[in-house]
C-alpha cells in the first residue's frame, strides 16, 4: 500500500513538472511545433475508385491527396511536382530508382520517368486545410524497376516556378519550399524496366519463335511470311553501332534458320514457349509480338482461321487489353484481300466474351455494325468488300441473339 502511494506521488509529480516545470522557451517551441504539424504539407496515397465527376473508368486507381501549406514566399506562383521512387530495400529518408510511366502524360519531357507538375497561383501563406484530390493514377501506368511487391515512395514538392526535375531528381534543392512523402505497396506481375533491359535479347528471340509457330499453323511457312519476320529482326539492329549490329544480324540469321526447321517439323512446345514469353516480356513487348504475328498472318493478303485462332489464344494468355487487341486485329481484317471463311470470325473478333449476357452482346454488336457499315462506302475496293462481309456476319450474330 505504501509502495502504491509512493508511485502515485511520483506520477503526479511528473505530470505537474511536465505542465509547470518547462521553461518559456520550451513551451514556445512545442506550441510552434504543434501548429506546424497541423499546417505542414502532407501527402496521403491510397487505393480507391475515382469519383464519377472525374470522368475516369470505375476501376481502382492510386489516389494521391494533399493538404497543408505550399505557398511561395518568393513569387506569386508555386510549381508542384510529384515523383515516385522504388524504395523497396531502402529506408524512408532515401530515394531509390525512379519509377517509369507507360504514358507520356505522366512523364518527364523527353523521358519515360514518371513525373507530374502543375503550377498554382499562390501567396506566401496559401494553405489547404482539408485533403484534396491531387491526382488519380491508373495502376497499369506505373512501371517499377522490378516485378513483384514493390514499396513505392511518392514525393511531392512545392517549388519556385523555374524548378526542373530530371530522372526524378530536382535541379536545385534550394528552390524547394515544402515537401512531403508517403508510401504505397504495389504488386505487379509484369517485368520491371530493369528486367526488361536484361531480358531484351531473349524476348526478341521468343517473339520470332512465336511468329514462326503462328505462321506454321497452316502446315507450311511461305517466303512472304519469312520475309516479314526477317525484316522485323533487321529493324532491331538499326539503332546499334556497326559492330553490335553486325553481331546481332549474324545471331538472327542463325536463329531464324534453326527456328524455321523446328517450327516446320512441329518440334516446339507451344505451352513452354508461351509460358517463358509471358514470364520475361513486358506489356509493351507483348503488344509488339502480337503486332508482328498479325503482320505475318496478313502477309499473303489473307487471314487464315488457324492463324487467327493461334493469335487469339496468345493474346488471351499475355494479359494485354483485349479491346486494344481487337482494334489491332480489325485493322488487319479491313485490309486483307481474303478471309478464311471456312470458319466465321469468332465472336471474340468483335469483342464478345463468354461472361456477357445477350443484352451486353447486342450492345457490342450494334457498335460493331455501325463501325463496319460506315466503311461500306470506302473507295478502296478491298476495304469496301471486307466491310460488307463483316456487316453480314454481324447481322447474322444479331439475329442469333435476337438483338
Amino acid at each position: 500500500m505504501d509502495g502504491g502511494i509512493v508511485w502515485l506521488i511520483i506520477v503526479v509529480g511528473w505530470v505537474l513538472f511536465s505542465i509547470f516545470g518547462k521553461s518559456e522557451e520550451e513551451k514556445t517551441y512545442e506550441a510552434r511545433k504543434e501548429i506546424f504539424d497541423k499546417i505542414r504539407l502532407q501527402l496521403k496515397v491510397s487505393e480507391e475508385i475515382p469519383p464519377k465527376d472525374k470522368d475516369l473508368p470505375e476501376v481502382k486507381c492510386i489516389a494521391v491527396k494533399v493538404k497543408g501549406l505550399f505557398g511561395n514566399p518568393n513569387e506569386s506562383k508555386t510549381k508542384i511536382f510529384l515523383t515516385i521512387h522504388d524504395n523497396t530495400d531502402l529506408s524512408d529518408d532515401e530515394y531509390g530508382l525512379p519509377v517509369l510511366s507507360a504514358h507520356p502524360s505522366f512523364s518527364e519531357t523527353g523521358s519515360r520517368v514518371f513525373s507530374l507538375s502543375t503550377t498554382y497561383e499562390t501567396s506566401p501563406d496559401t494553405y489547404f486545410p482539408d485533403w484534396f484530390n491531387f491526382i488519380y493514377i491508373p495502376k497499369e501506368l506505373i512501371l517499377p524497376p522490378k516485378k513483384g511487391r514493390r514499396r513505392l515512395k511518392f514525393n511531392i514538392t512545392a517549388c519556385d516556378t523555374d524548378t526542373t526535375v530530371t530522372h526524378g531528381g530536382h535541379d536545385d534543392l534550394n528552390k524547394i519550399h515544402y515537401n512531403a512523402y508517403d508510401f504505397y505497396n504495389l504488386t505487379t506481375k509484369e517485368p520491371g524496366y530493369m528486367e526488361e533491359l536484361v531480358n531484351k535479347s531473349k524476348v526478341e528471340d521468343l517473339t520470332i519463335k512465336l511468329a514462326m509457330c503462328m505462321a506454321a499453323t497452316d502446315g507450311h511457312l511461305d517466303q512472304k511470311e519469312l520475309n516479314v519476320i526477317k525484316n522485323w529482326a533487321k529493324s532491331l539492329t538499326q539503332e546499334l553501332d556497326e559492330d553490335k549490329a553486325e553481331e546481332k544480324k549474324k545471331h538472327f540469321s542463325k536463329f531464324i534458320k534453326e527456328t524455321y526447321k523446328e517450327a516446320k517439323t512441329k518440334k516446339i512446345s507451344i505451352s513452354k514457349l508461351v509460358s517463358e514469353f509471358n514470364d520475361k516480356a513486358s506489356k509493351g513487348q507483348k503488344y509488339l509480338a502480337i503486332e508482328l504475328m498479325l503482320d505475318v498472318a496478313s502477309s499473303d493478303d489473307k487471314l487464315a482461321a488457324d492463324e487467327e485462332k493461334f493469335i487469339n489464344k496468345i493474346a488471351k494468355t499475355t494479359g494485354i487489353d483485349l479491346k486494344t487487341f481487337k482494334d489491332m486485329k480489325n485493322k488487319i481484317v479491313a485490309k486483307v484481300g481474303k478471309l478464311d471463311l471456312s470458319e466465321k470470325p469468332s465472336e471474340e473478333t468483335f469483342g464478345i466474351t463468354e461472361d456477357m449476357n445477350d443484352k451486353e452482346k447486342c450492345k457490342v454488336l450494334r457498335k460493331e455494325y455501325t463501325k463496319w457499315n460506315s466503311q461500306t462506302t470506302q473507295r478502296d475496293l478491298k476495304r469496301k468488300k471486307r466491310a460488307k462481309e463483316m456487316v453480314k456476319i454481324i447481322a447474322d450474330l444479331r439475329k442469333q441473339y435476337n438483338c
